[in-house]
């Protein structure tokens, strides 16, 4: 099992898990549309998680595993599943709409300088994505309140995330441009 984590800026309530796109490849490039509830917009060659806060750092840890864990914790709440064909070569990162990639955890991983490390997946597997969420239940509540607090300064803690990748298929390998 291949794991990575970050902290990830979320700005205007939203963050990305997205493949890199790689030399020789045209970017696919589609938005994703926002008129919807799903707490997850997949588009080609990128995932974007919807939060319920407008801003605030999270923790993000990417998986690839060969099958979704047994058991999980109340804690953590399974967003849903979705499948993810990589169209590039497969190099999943962590980034924010405004802040860019996310940052290793300080104190938490060896090194913590540059960006987080990127999650490598098969790009001839088309993949399940499992996404999980804890602290959603809340985390505008706790949020606001720290909000009205005089002493407010918190900025991170009211959500962490996984998503899983869990082989379902094949597929072609993607190509680069000509």
């Amino acid at each position: 099992m291949d794991i990575v984590s970050g902290v990830v800026g979320i700005e205007y309530s939203h963050f990305y898990i997205a493949e890199q796109v790689e030399e020789g490849f045209d970017s696919v490039g589609d938005l994703p549309d926002f008129r919807t509830s799903e707490p997850v917009i997949v588009t080609p060659g990128m995932l974007t998680v919807v939060s319920r806060v407008q801003s605030h750092d999270a923790w993000v840890t990417l998986m690839a595993a060969d099958a979704e864990p047994v058991q999980q914790t109340d804690a953590w709440q399974l967003l849903g599943s979705w499948p993810y064909r990589p169209v590039y070569r497969g190099r999943m990162g962590i980034s924010g709409p405004t802040t860019g990639p996310a940052l290793p955890a300080l104190g938490w991983l060896p090194g913590s300088q540059g960006y987080a490390p990127t999650l490598a997946l098969d790009p001839a597997t088309i993949y399940a994505v499992h996404v999980y969420a804890r602290g959603r239940e809340d985390s505008r509540a706790r949020y606001e309140a720290a909000m009205a607090r005089e002493e407010w300064g918190i900025h991170e803690g009211f959500e962490a995330y996984v998503a899983i990748f869990i082989p379902e298929g094949e597929q072609a390998t993607p190509q680069a441009a000509a």
